[in-house]
């Protein structure tokens, strides 16, 4: 297995895992997450930008899982504490690679990312129903730091 920032030529073999992505999100849930495509033009500039990526793991030069990860910064506010940090857009592993330790290395790549530009720390985003990917992540340190409620009229 291989780890490498993506570059241009791998857009394709990276569109195909974002439908696999937003299919499982949108089994997850249906009311709000649809199946779609992942607009090429996004995946450009992430791969273009300095302050982004997106690290792919391959096995036999295909792609079997990526992440994306960008460097931001806390709004400014009064009332919050300034930080750079890296927010991890999107990960998945395909399918069939899942449970063999992919989505793991590749956290640990976005942990080098962000420690190599001396950032205050990692953040993402998941799924309440996100089960499986809220225990790696938990494996890996991240802790609860915020809910986002809904009231549905």
């Amino acid at each position: 297995m291989n780890f490498k920032v993506a570059t241009l030529e791998e857009i394709p073999q990276i569109e195909i895992l974002y439908e696999e992505l937003f299919l499982e999100m949108s089994k997850l849930q249906p009311k709000y997450i649809a199946p779609a495509k992942q607009d090429v033009e996004f995946l450009q500039n992430i791969i273009s930008e300095e302050k982004s990526d997106i690290f792919v793991a391959e096995i036999d030069n295909s792609i079997v899982g990526f992440l994306l990860i960008q460097e931001l910064a806390t709004p400014l506010y009064s009332c919050i504490v300034q930080h750079n940090y890296a927010y991890i857009m999107d990960v998945i592993v395909g399918g069939q690679h899942q449970n063999k330790g992919i989505g793991s290395a590749l956290l640990q790549e976005a942990k080098k990312w962000a420690e190599e530009r001396k950032l205050d720390y990692l953040e993402l985003s998941v799924l309440a129903e996100n089960i499986g990917a809220i225990n790696l992540y938990d494996k890996h340190g991240f802790n609860e730091t915020s809910r986002t409620m809904r009231l549905e009229f």
